[in-house]
């Protein structure tokens, strides 16, 4: 990555001064999005994906914190387009905007203005993790709240992340404060059981991910399979026949072991290996009928 975005300008990442007085930075106050461009060698361009559902998704986050964000849908593509043209990182790119308030000082009962930065990252093609998980002690909380990307809440999926390695695990998976399944530190999770497709009610508390309305999308119209959302005890998870996570930037990712419960991932009539096929066959445009899901840059 040689540029990102601020403010209105493209600038050399070394150049990027934002100041640590905002107080976004010292309070948490600011929405952000993980967004993913796919490359396609054969057609030398990256194909963005669904950013109005993104788009969508971040002013919803953003006028959670008051902040009225004036920028288009077409605006924000395009600036997003430019960047990672001009970074020309010809891979898959993760990128990440971030729409923050600007005030600088102490206090939060200071009107505030807002800013937005963006930067890229490259992101090499590989294949899926296969993860050995436990359950962790904090709790994903139910309320609105979370039902938004603000950089406050993930201190959250930092304290998981860092229990569950703590303990010599891969990830952490949380329950909500009324002890149900939620969601992986930063993923949705799905379980199969008797060919069946469960998925954490967003009741639950996790974050409505657009992965995760994809993956829900493509098991019940290409695989003919529903999707039950439901409010599910940890024992649910360890009698499942599957257990997979999914995010923008991580992709479909498996459980191997979920605390001593280990899963066969060598089954050849996986479902999450058919979604995870069909989803990775979408993203590089080769069915036609999701076209809509890409736009090219």
């Amino acid at each position: 990555m040689k540029y990102l975005y601020t403010d209105g300008r493209f600038l050399s990442i070394a150049k990027n001064n934002v100041s640590t007085m905002v107080q976004a930075f010292n309070y948490g106050t600011a929405a952000f999005e993980g967004m993913k461009a796919f490359y396609s060698r054969e057609r030398s361009k990256w194909f963005l994906f669904r950013p109005e559902e993104h788009y969508r998704r971040l002013k919803q986050s953003t006028s959670m914190l008051d902040i009225d964000f004036e920028m288009s849908l077409d605006e924000f593509v395009n600036i997003i387009a430019t960047l990672i043209r001009k970074n020309n990182d010809r891979s898959d790119v993760y990128i990440r905007p971030i729409v923050f308030r600007s005030q600088k000082g102490v206090g939060l009962f200071k009107p505030s203005g807002y800013a937005v930065s963006i930067f890229t990252q490259p992101v090499p093609h590989s294949s899926a993790n296969e993860y050995c998980c436990c359950f962790v002690s904090q709790r994903r909380p139910v309320d609105g709240t979370y039902s938004v990307k603000i950089t406050g809440n993930y201190v959250l999926s930092f304290f998981s992340q860092r229990e569950a390695t703590n303990k010599g695990y891969d990830v952490g998976i949380l329950l909500s404060t009324n002890g149900y399944v939620s969601e992986a530190s930063v993923m949705n999770l799905f379980f199969v059981e008797d060919g069946k497709l469960l998925t954490p009610s967003l009741a639950c508390g996790p974050l409505g991910g657009i992965t995760r309305k994809s993956v829900m999308q493509l098991a019940n119209t290409e695989l003919g399979i529903g999707v039950v959302e439901g409010k599910y005890r940890p024992a649910r998870l360890l009698e499942s026949d599957e257990v997979f996570f999914c995010g923008t930037g991580s992709g479909i990712n498996y459980a191997r072991q979920i605390e001593k419960r280990r899963f066969n991932l060598t089954n050849v009539n996986s479902i999450a290996k058919k979604i995870s096929e069909l989803l990775t066959a979408v993203t590089q445009g080769e069915v036609s009928r999701y076209s809509d899901w890409l736009r090219p840059l």
